[in-house]
């Protein structure tokens, strides 16, 4: 009868662990990750914009990309050092706002003009895996910082550009 009610103890110890999960003030997993390792701390040489690396830029080649945190309505992607960047040629504005040239708004009229002058940079770890911590946690990165990503370029058959990006500058 001992050993049962010593095994009960045990079972329902184990499952208020795992059902409370990590305690207040614990950090999350990714919260261990050194942001600095990805920082840059002078900009490096022959950056081209997102405009021209789209158009020229080869699978697999490495690449130096300059632009601005921003292009969508949301550029963070939620968890993951993943951000949209656009051409620093080009402003957003207001949604209904009518747009002169190098400008660009977030309705979905624009949406084709956005496709070409933004890009979507995954910050990666030395085995080529996403960094799961929320860019603006990992780098300090805000929308619309100006940063200069160093790494290698991602072009599909169809012409989707992304960076896998390795550093990053940020030059505010």
């Amino acid at each position: 009868m001992k050993s049962l009610s010593l095994f009960g103890l045990v079972f329902v110890l184990g499952l208020v662990q795992v059902g409370c999960g990590t305690s207040p003030g614990s950090q999350s997993p990714g919260a261990s990750i050194d942001g600095s390792h990805f920082l840059l701390s002078e900009e490096p040489e022959g950056a081209v914009s997102v405009i021209a690396a789209r158009e020229s830029a080869e699978d697999g080649t490495p690449i130096v990309l300059m632009g601005r945190v921003g292009g969508t309505a949301n550029p963070w992607i939620e968890g993951r050092a993943a951000f949209m960047l656009i051409d620093p040629s080009v402003s957003v504005v207001a949604n209904g706002t009518d747009s002169t040239e190098g400008e660009i708004c977030l309705d979905d009229c624009c949406a084709d003009e956005r496709a070409g002058c933004t890009s979507l940079v995954k910050v990666v770890d030395t085995d080529g895996n996403i960094v799961p911590v929320d860019a603006r946690q990992l780098l300090g990165l805000k929308e619309s910082d100006l940063v200069v990503v160093q790494g290698t370029a991602k072009k599909d058959k169809s012409g989707n550009f992304s960076m896998l990006a390795t550093k990053v500058f940020v030059r505010n």
